[in-house]
């Protein structure tokens, strides 16, 4: 695939080397650009919850609640065969539909394609965590004003329903149109390391320097006033090195960049010594002690993006003493290109938006990191980033933390944890225990993985079915499917059943592994049998979706109804179940003695 103009584009250069996205058709750019704006680690999952392209869908190609619910994306796909000067206007009008559907249409009247997102959307904005409203138009084409005009105005429907049906809410609603420029830039920010190239000249209180072979870096404090204005020109682009952009802010004292524009309004004497301060790669710098001055030429925030988002994004208002703020600062100038891949590795904000990096040197994650290294072609991270580009450079054999920790829980008995608080099982000590027992292996990850890389499969398949052509059957594992949270809900019921699919008793369900040492695919095709088989049942899971798996009681009734029907017919088709058994360890007590 090339982009609309036939120019070579490193960015499209490559999109075309992900194969892995060619199954989403007209979506595969729309992927894409999601996975590396928002930093999704398994796209595959993404895609499972958040594509809606339909021939119902009311004008929604995506939408997707992400950052704990801190923002919401409604995107539109195209993708032109052929050179065209412009992306057609009324796809991105179809936006002011989407938007009027998801915020403000009848429940019972938006159509199944589209209900689960709505309800989702809606709850998210009724928690009040919701800070951030986005509306996409992807497309390989040159971008337009007259394209622009339409995201504008679907930007101002979107704004006064919200305001009009959640006046609790403050959402800041925006549009864009990705085109060709746009894209290429976004891919540009996964590559440099310094994306703002201008010169600054920096009021300082002095400070010092250390260098070494390779770099040098002067420390000392900056005017907040100073980085607000600098991140009023350059916004985002100043994050280049910076593996997240700035995360928003969820208005709640517990949530860090709430905290952060606290201080800096309240105690702007005080914001030096309270906040961690930042890192800025630059491209050179010089100072003028004499005059107090530090120029530098290029900016790029390494860590502390949170803390310029936060300063930047004051309002004018909430800014009035912020001439009194001092930011420590560090500038870091480096030509080894080894050394600068590991500070942008190294130096990236602990922040809890990737709570993963506060376990990736826990026993546990060091054990099965290394139990990995037996697996064939996997590769497991647990926790471990490598750079601003892992996001959406295709890994093969990777199983991606999030899924992991997901389709544990969801197997052993927690789906609404899976689902919702995905977060917590790194965030919450206890939590993260019990998902991460001492006794889960890599093996035994391998083997609920597999079964929720074979729910995912058996979702595309069945929507990849035109409507008109479905059966009665099928027609109902679709509807069941576009519920949010159905592939961990089939996962945890699959799991709660286990004995009876098995025909044996299993004291310790960590244990479940396939006897032969499989990779996550071959781990899938062999699940992949008793789940379509199991779909048949979905039905009985369905009750327990309609409030995005978070009422228990509906989803421990589902659980149940499921297993009692699994329970009622599995010697009426034995082949799947049996087939999984002789394949799964721990063995039957008789098997294998002497």
């Amino acid at each position: 695939m090339q982009s609309g103009d036939g120019s070579e584009r490193p960015g499209f250069s490559a999109f075309e080397a992900r194969d892995d996205l060619v199954k989403y058709g007209s979506n595969a750019l729309l992927l894409f650009l999601a996975q590396m704006r928002l930093g999704i680690d398994d796209i595959e999952a993404f895609a499972t919850n958040a594509l809606t392209d339909h021939s119902n869908d009311k004008k929604s190609d995506l939408v997707a609640v992400v950052n704990d619910g801190s923002k919401i994306v409604v995107a539109q796909g195209y993708f032109a065969q052929n050179p065209k000067p412009a992306a057609p206007g009324n796809k991105a009008a179809d936006a002011n539909t989407a938007v009027s559907w998801l915020i403000s249409g009848e429940l019972e009247s938006v159509p199944d394609v589209l209900r689960g997102a709505a309800e989702e959307v809606r709850a998210a904005l009724l928690a009040g965590t919701v800070s951030e409203f986005e509306i996409w138009y992807s497309h390989n084409l040159p971008e337009s004003t007259n394209v622009q005009r339409e995201l504008d105005q679907a930007a101002r429907t979107a704004d006064a329903l919200i305001k009009r049906d959640f006046p609790q809410a403050d959402v800041d609603v925006t549009a864009r149109e990705f085109g060709i420029t746009s894209l290429e830039a976004e891919y540009a920010r996964t590559q440099a390391p310094i994306l703002v190239a201008d010169e600054f000249t920096l009021e300082v209180p002095g400070g010092f320097e250390l260098s070494a072979e390779g770099w040098s870096a002067f420390s000392t404090a900056i005017s907040a006033a100073e980085l607000r204005a600098i991140w009023s020109t350059h916004t985002t682009d100043l994050m280049s090195p910076n593996i997240r952009d700035y995360l928003g802010m969820v208005r709640s004292v517990g949530n860090i960049n709430f905290g952060i524009k606290e201080t800096a309004k309240s105690e702007p004497e005080n914001f030096a010594i309270f906040n961690n301060g930042i890192t800025i790669l630059v491209n050179d710098y010089e100072l003028d002690e004499t005059a107090s001055k530090l120029k530098v030429q290029g900016v790029g925030i390494v860590n502390g993006g949170q803390t310029t988002g936060a300063i930047g994004e004051l309002s004018s208002s909430e800014a009035a003493r912020l001439d009194e703020a001092m930011v420590m600062a560090r500038f870091v100038k480096c030509t080894d290109p080894t050394v600068l891949q590991n500070i942008v590795r190294y130096n990236n904000t602990q922040n809890k938006v990737e709570a993963t990096d506060f376990r990736s040197k826990d026993p546990i994650q060091e054990r099965l990191r290394e139990e990995f290294s037996t697996i064939p072609e996997a590769e497991y991270r647990g926790g471990r980033r490598g750079g601003a580009s892992d996001a959406i450079v295709r890994r093969r054999g990777l199983l991606p933390d999030s899924s992991v920790a997901q389709s544990l829980a969801a197997f052993h008995g927690r789906p609404n944890l899976a689902y919702n608080e995905t977060r917590t099982i790194w965030d919450t000590d206890a939590i993260y225990a019990s998902v991460f027992r001492d006794t889960v292996g890599a093996r035994h990850i391998v083997f609920v993985f597999g079964l929720l890389r074979a729910v995912d499969q058996a979702k595309q398949s069945i929507m990849a079915i035109p409507e008109t052509g479905r059966t009665d059957a099928q027609k109902r594992h679709a509807e069941f499917f576009r519920s949010r949270g159905s592939n961990l809900l089939l996962v945890a019921a699959i799991g709660a059943c286990v004995e009876t699919i098995l025909g044996r008793p299993v004291t310790d369900r960590t244990q479940l592994s396939f006897k032969m040492n499989l990779s996550p695919a071959e781990a899938t095709q062999s699940w992949q049998p008793l789940v379509d088989t199991l779909l048949a049942f979905s039905k009985n899971l369905a009750p327990a979706t309609d409030q995005g798996l978070k009422s228990q009681d509906k989803v421990a009734k589902a659980l149940e109804d499921f297993a009692a029907m699994v329970e009622a017919t599995r010697s009426a088709n034995p082949d799947p179940f049996d087939a999984l058994a002789a394949s799964t360890l721990p063995a039957t007590p008789t098997e294998g003695a002497p």
